[in-house]
């Protein structure tokens, strides 16, 4: 695929399997989340016990200065963040005031802070849609390789990816929270986590093979001076920032707000077009992340290639919007991918609210499962248009590490 000077041949591919088969299994230290972890069971009490037990847990570790066994893995991975319950941290919300006073006792006044800063994009994300995404990633041709997961939270995209992928890779990790990233180095210690923003890490342009996340979302900018001009929302901010440190022919492949391909400013969708082949892009229902975050809101999964030098892309068309009439007769604007294949919308689009606005588009469920709906979209995007690398089969070198950490 592609013309560039990028192009992967057969013989090293093949060199790369022999060379695969002797290699040692990486990140065998990091936990493995299961259904038996019961992701995003309970109310808002419950979760905020859970949080609380997990960072009375993460306490010992400190003081003790061990790793965590299995069985202190299985409560830390039920940390949730305070996404689902910002009330906690509502002076005048009395119901929480006994949780509000415990949580300030529990942590120093800089943790509290964070804690309360990150109420807004500490949205924990399904397993179910994570398993998607991989499975979508494998479709492409993707087994391992060089993983950037620049918004991590505890790690989710770390413990669900699946056994033979993870054993191929390195994971480098980003999370802004303290204490979210001293969890998620708790939990998967063999993964490279950054406790920073993502704005602010240095990380090596041009050397990852897949980026993936849920990154934040939301009406504000980040400060980043190769990105100042552009005033990027936060979630397009990620997709510009992520693609520079993704290598040619990598893939980005991040759940985001649908504002990036829905707006009228189509900036970043220029942007991207110009740098990348759209693989293809999904739109969840809005209560995909209700149960393990406690919000309803539409997002969308897309899903990107980087060109090579040279190559130009062949995907579909999605840098502009379009008309849309729903089945009820209500009239959208909406991207223009999904105009011409609603079936990637999982759902019914209804003209209701979203999480920052009221009365507009929202994708609701259609009766389906999630698990079904996404396994459906799934089969429908494109097969082996990834192309792997000599490096992503063999351990790194000193020399490749220096690169991955290099100052930019």
């Amino acid at each position: 695929m592609g013309n560039g000077a990028g192009e992967i041949h057969p013989a090293p591919i093949r060199r790369i399997a022999r060379r695969h088969q002797d290699e040692p299994p990486r990140n065998l230290n990091n936990y493995r989340i299961t259904e038996a972890d019961r992701l995003g069971d309970g109310g808002p009490k419950q979760k905020f016990q859970q949080n609380l037990k997990a960072i009375e847990t993460l306490r010992a570790l400190d003081a003790e200065e061990r790793p965590a066994t299995a069985e202190e893995k299985a409560v830390l991975v039920k940390y949730v963040g305070w996404g689902a319950m910002p009330q906690v941290f509502d002076d005048y919300n009395r119901e929480w005031a006994k949780e509000r006073a415990t949580l300030q006792a529990n942590l120093s006044e800089d943790e509290f802070e964070h804690a309360r800063s990150t109420t807004l994009n500490a949205h924990y994300t399904s397993p179910t849609v994570i398993s998607a995404m991989y499975r979508a990633a494998e479709r492409f041709g993707f087994s391992g390789g060089r993983v950037l997961e620049p918004a991590c939270g505890i790690g989710h995209f770390i413990g669900i990816m699946p056994e033979d992928m993870l054993r191929r890779s390195t994971v480098t990790a980003i999370e802004i929270d303290p204490l979210t990233a001293r969890i998620a180095k708790a939990l998967y210690p063999d993964a490279d986590i950054r406790a920073q923003p993502f704005e602010q890490t240095k990380l090596a342009d041009g050397f990852y093979d897949l980026a993936v996340s849920n990154v934040p979302f939301g009406d504000y900018t980040v400060h980043d001076p190769r990105w100042n001009s552009f005033r990027l929302p936060i979630h397009d901010y990620f997709f510009a920032a992520a693609l520079e440190k993704a290598r040619p022919g990598g893939l980005v492949m991040f759940i985001t707000s649908r504002g990036t391909m829905d707006k009228l400013d189509s900036t970043l969708r220029e942007l991207l077009s110009q740098r990348t082949e759209l693989l293809g892009a999904i739109r969840l229902p809005n209560d995909a992340f209700k149960r393990n975050a406690g919000t309803e809101v539409t997002t969308d999964i897309v899903m990107l290639r980087k060109l090579r030098p040279g190559e130009a892309p062949t995907g579909p068309a999605w840098k502009e919007t379009a008309s849309h009439t729903n089945d009820i007769g209500e009239a959208f604007t909406i991207n223009e991918y999904f105009v011409a294949r609603p079936e990637m919308m999982l759902g019914q689009l209804r003209l209701t609210g979203r999480m920052y606005r009221d009365n507009e588009p929202t994708l609701e469920p259609d009766g389906r499962s999630l698990a079904d709906a996404l396994a459906q979209a799934v089969e429908r995007l494109p097969r082996d248009v990834y192309q792997a690398h000599a490096h992503q089969i063999a351990e790194p070198t000193i020399e490749e590490t220096k690169i991955g950490r290099a100052h930019v």
